[in-house]
């Protein structure tokens, strides 16, 4: 008898083995709803992660200035494909989507940041839009077709190689933390909406113990489906980045605080911006004209090496 099976069998033999029965009642759907929070609900959010059911498609937008359609060979030879604003200031950023999107869902960050002179690379993620390979939503499976972006970037005459920033979304912050760790020629970052991969990070969010041990099991079974793990959480991640500059921008008081622990292990290289009634990776709709200012102002200085007063 599987493991399944045997839970099955125990769960639902709890009603017979406790008297009175109201209270074998009672017991059970406690039992039951324990079972859904803390095995079932992970888990099947895991598969979802490792094995998104479907991608969104791609259309036509503008992003305020001429772009041209990029194809990229990926990690593995898979084509990673986007759209490229040219630069006409020498820098530029690599745009990345969140979980389930594609390049659209950072249209207006490229169109801000095309507005401002930056060149621009959005990106459909591997697996996302027009992109290649399996749809999947774990940052470290994704983070090593940024290589490819940085090469290309790199070799073209609009962008001096010592000027490249990447800016993600959720999802796409995550792969541009696991990328900037690997890569110094990555040399500002702007990171929305990073929580951590597991629960070691999303404690120091002060979660509460239900949740650290939903979050343990999701990260068990995630690891197990996508066939390795990350290797190191965002805090450490934030620390090899370090003392390259980071914006990290996170909504709601839960993320403030693990921002804030990402901070610590970096010091003064962070930069910190909470929205604490803004939803998850809104920052940009929720307060586009403060949102406009604080990002460039950082990509500016760090980037360009421009203070505020002389924009």
């Amino acid at each position: 008898m599987t493991r399944s099976k045997s839970g099955f069998v125990v769960l639902s033999s709890v009603r017979r083995r406790v008297r009175p029965r109201p209270l074998g009642w009672a017991t059970t759907v406690v039992a039951w709803a324990a079972f859904a929070w803390l095995v079932a609900v992970p888990v099947l959010y895991s598969v979802y992660l490792t094995h998104l059911p479907g991608r969104r498609a791609v259309h036509d937008v503008d992003l305020g200035r001429a772009k041209e359609n990029v194809a990229l060979r990926g990690a593995d030879g898979t084509v990673i494909r986007g759209w490229y604003v040219p630069s006409r200031n020498g820098a530029a950023v690599i745009a990345l989507h969140g979980t389930g999107s594609n390049r659209t869902g950072v249209a207006a960050h490229a169109r801000m940041l095309a507005r401002h002179g930056y060149g621009v690379l959005a990106l459909d993620l591997r697996g996302h839009g027009d992109s290649g390979g399996r749809s999947t939503s774990v940052a470290w499976k994704l983070d090593d077709d940024v290589d490819a972006a940085l090469a290309w970037l790199s070799h073209r005459r609009d962008v001096d190689a010592r000027r490249i920033g990447a800016l993600g979304v959720s999802l796409g912050g995550e792969v541009a933390l696991q990328a900037a760790a690997r890569r110094p020629e990555l040399r500002a970052i702007v990171a929305e909406g990073v929580i951590g991969s597991g629960p070691a990070d999303l404690r120091h969010g002060d979660a509460d113990p239900f949740s650290l041990a939903q979050v343990s099991v999701m990260a068990a079974a995630t690891h197990l489906l996508a066939g390795e793990g990350p290797g190191a959480s965002d805090a450490e991640l934030v620390g090899l980045i370090a003392p390259r500059p980071l914006l990290l921008i996170s909504a709601g008081p839960t993320e403030a605080r693990i921002n804030r622990w990402f901070a610590d292990r970096s010091g003064a290289a962070v930069d910190e911006w909470n929205l604490p009634t803004a939803s998850h990776a809104s920052a940009i709709r929720t307060e586009p004209a403060r949102y406009e200012r604080r990002v460039t102002a950082f990509l500016d200085r760090t980037l360009l090496g421009r203070s505020a007063t002389s924009r």
